[in-house]
């Protein structure tokens, strides 16, 4: 399993050193490969390029840069042999150690369908308990795992710690040409021509966002995203959605 890490930080910076830290990631140290563009580098043109031209709303010139520093890990990844990889982005927060040659071993007896886009975390958050779907049999490392409904994939925030086989990188690839806000499952599910799967589970945690003033642009752009989505919704697409939450689960949070 290829392992990412996307950050700008320098290899002596006090966050770096902190998410190194941490048991899981200082024992993988050394399999870990950086990705990390900063978007304000970016020529004037290069950033309205993919950032700003045919957007409704324009990307932050970091939000671009963190959108780009995943993709050149998922082309790394298909550049290699490798059947799967894992990325993390540098706030990450262990929950408890983890081997992940034991993660992958599961993730193959468990059988989920591909293309796999696997979240290790996320779902604990405020703005994803919406989310419905299916519950798995089996668990990872000890954890529940939920097979994210589409119609429920416009609720699901949030990449930072996530693992994908080597055909969902191919369509994550595609969808993001130009870039795009990087989690947005609801249009890919649109303009991807290939069915795709999304499972998520709760292995990795993240700092909590208590004010409103703190909330990242992705998070202030998933608003606007549902807020606009509510009012074009169709009567039929709506009652759809709601006549199958009845009969999906929510996840549930194994602390």
């Amino acid at each position: 399993m290829k392992k990412y890490l996307i950050s700008i930080e320098s290899e002596d910076s006090k966050r770096l050193q902190g998410f190194y830290a941490q048991k899981t990631f200082y024992k993988y140290k050394d399999d870990f490969k950086q990705f990390g563009i900063i978007g304000k580098n970016l020529t004037v043109s290069e950033y309205f390029e993919q950032g700003v031209a045919g957007k409704s709303k324009p990307m932050t010139p970091g939000e671009l840069g963190c959108t780009l520093s995943h993709l050149a890990a998922l082309k790394d990844f298909l550049s290699s042999e490798e059947s799967y990889a894992v990325i993390f982005e540098d706030d990450v927060i262990e929950r408890f150690s983890i081997d992940f040659n034991v993660l992958e071993e599961q993730i193959k007896m468990m059988r989920l369908s591909p293309p796999l886009f696997l979240s290790l975390g996320g779902i604990q958050m405020k703005i994803c308990r919406k989310v419905k779907g299916k519950d798995q049999k089996n668990l990872l490392l000890d954890q529940p795992v939920l097979k994210v409904d589409p119609f429920f994939y416009e609720n699901l925030a949030y990449a930072y710690a996530y693992i994908v086989d080597r055909e969902m990188a191919k369509i994550l690839l595609n969808f993001h040409k130009p870039p795009k806000v990087y989690d947005q499952w609801a249009d890919l599910t649109i303009n991807s021509k290939q069915p795709f799967n999304i499972y998520v589970s709760y292995i990795f945690d993240h700092p909590q966002i208590e004010n409103e003033k703190d909330k990242s642009y992705l998070e202030n752009e998933r608003d606007m995203m549902t807020i606009t989505k509510k009012k074009s919704y169709s009567n039929s697409s709506y009652i759809v959605k709601k006549i199958r939450g009845f009969f999906l689960q929510t996840y549930k949070l194994n602390i």
